[in-house]
């Protein structure tokens, strides 16, 4: 791509964003700024603006501020800072802005800001202070040292205490409010903060400034104000709830033990039998949703990786010295490993979830190997091995899911292409009347007998120093195993180290009749 093509790409990008974007020479002129935002954020076409010095339209107060940070460059610190912005009706407008200063092509400085809208923040930050002071529930806030640094009227209200009683002050060391079951709650909010997932509410009993004991719920949440990120605890008043969960629990206490001295046996094999089915359902949830979910969440990050640096090694940049492709591509080909990764595991999470749905349709059996062998080419050929193929001499039709079929076989193939050092690879394939049977035979490394039973097991790679020294994640033949099963068809292997491996896989044949439409 060319330069001015780039150029024109990214002004296209400026242009509809919804932050605004200035240029400016060495003298706060401005060059540069993205018009369709420009006018939407502060009504002035482009024309009114350019030649004009930024500064003319910043608030008096922070005039001072924005001068200071240009001349020094941005320097010693970038951080986010806050003026206003004059609009063509002379309204100010609230912004973010953070900035950074270069030479031009001429040695020339030039400044680029970016600023952010933050009047519907300004708004949602009164909203929550109206909310915080009227809600029914007492409301601390607190730094992550466990320091008081705000409360609302209903604190005093539900807790006897003013806010000069406890702002400023430990929660570890009001010992007149908090009991000392307090601190293991916080220790966890603290870490909690680092991970994003806050304990459960705990409900303790606490005395108020009138020596009273009461039960409140207490929940934590972070709050964010300006850039201070900040934790919040909410105080619900729930002593008459407690005191009838109390009676409750006392009744029924007594009930069970009548019962229990009854059927003492009964209940304790029912109960470790509901124990024991618990943890396997646990387990296998928590296994599932942990895949799931980690697998979604890396992806993002991923794939910017893998963006930027296709973007680095366009040279969309600058040009790169050797040194630096060399370390751009191996960033990118790691990205695309881990990418790969994390795509099987959440093939594998979505199958044991029974959330994999097959999408059956009449396709060309010879299609999918020509597609799949095109697929492959470049990894056999780099290793001057041969593949054949027996069985599809004729065109052969086949109801399947094509692209779960594909998987099958790229994932074999590939297996197979990966530990074969020279030879030859065979796919076989036959009909059978009630299900298809492909073979993938290969001339490689072959498989030890004592390392069979790591072969379809998750994250497990056979230890050799040919298998080292090539990239694997230890998750496609387990993947591969499982998307046989969910054609209803079975999958086996046969090997013998250092002459070679089999892999045999059978699909059951189905009618259209049969699939859930």
């Amino acid at each position: 791509m060319s330069s001015s093509n780039n150029l024109k790409q990214y002004k296209t990008i400026l242009n509809n964003i919804n932050d605004l974007v200035f240029n400016l020479n060495d003298q706060f002129k401005i060059e540069y700024i993205n018009k369709n935002v420009l006018y939407e954020k502060l009504g002035y076409n482009k024309n009114q603006l350019l030649g004009n010095s930024l500064i003319n339209y910043i608030d008096e107060e922070n005039k001072e501020q924005v001068i200071n940070q240009l001349k020094n460059r941005f320097k010693p610190e970038n951080k986010r800072k806050t003026i206003k912005i004059k609009d063509i009706n002379n309204k100010w407008i609230s912004f973010e802005y953070t900035g950074k200063s270069y030479y031009d092509n001429m040695g020339k400085m030039r400044y680029f800001l970016v600023l952010q809208d933050i009047t519907k923040r300004r708004i949602a930050e009164e909203r929550y202070k109206t909310l915080f002071e009227n809600s029914p529930n007492a409301i601390l806030i607190l730094n992550f040292k466990g320091i008081v640094i705000d409360a609302n009227i209903t604190t005093q209200r539900l807790l006897g205490f003013n806010k000069k009683d406890i702002i400023n002050r430990s929660i570890f060391k009001l010992k007149e409010l908090f009991p000392i079951e307090i601190k293991p709650f916080y220790k966890n909010i603290f870490k909690a903060s680092f991970k994003g997932k806050f304990p459960k509410p705990v409900e303790l009993k606490i005395r108020t400034k009138n020596k009273d004991n009461i039960w409140v719920n207490i929940q934590a949440s972070l709050v964010k104000a300006g850039e201070n990120i900040l934790i919040q605890f909410i105080f619900q008043d729930i002593t008459e709830k407690k005191k009838v969960e109390i009676l409750e629990k006392r009744f029924k206490e007594k009930l069970e033990q009548e019962v229990e001295n009854r059927t003492k046996r009964l209940n304790k094999l029912l109960n470790e039998q509901k124990l024991y089915l618990d943890q396997i359902l646990k387990s296998s949830q928590f296994k599932t949703e942990f895949m799931a979910t980690m697998s979604h969440e890396l992806r993002t990050p991923l794939n910017a990786i893998i963006g930027f640096t296709d973007l680095l090694l366009e040279g969309a940049y600058g040009k790169l010295n050797e040194k630096q492709l060399e370390f751009i591509k191996d960033i990118k080909s790691s990205a695309h490993h881990q990418f790969d990764m994390i795509k099987q595991i959440l093939d594998i999470s979505k199958i044991e979830a029974g959330k994999t749905i097959l999408n059956y349709q009449k396709c060309s059996l010879n299609t999918i190997i020509t597609q799949i062998l095109s697929s492959l080419k470049p990894l056999y050929r780099k290793k001057n091995l041969k593949i054949k193929f027996k069985g599809v001499e004729n065109e052969k039709l086949i109801f399947v899911d094509p692209i779960r079929l594909k998987q099958i076989l790229y994932n074999l193939l590939n297996n197979a292409i990966k530990f074969t050092m020279e030879g030859t690879i065979i796919l076989i394939i036959k009909e059978k009347h009630d299900q298809w049977i492909f073979k993938v035979k290969d001339t490689g490394i072959g498989i030890a007998r004592e390392d069979f039973d790591l072969v379809f097991k998750e994250f497990k790679r056979i230890d050799s120093t040919y298998v080292r020294s090539t990239n694997g994640t230890g998750l496609g033949l387990p993947l591969t195993k499982r998307l046989v099963e969910l054609f209803g068809g079975e999958i086996k292997f046969e090997s013998i180290l250092g002459v070679g491996t089999t892999f045999i896989f059978t699909i059951l044949k189905r009618e259209i009749k049969e699939i859930d439409l």
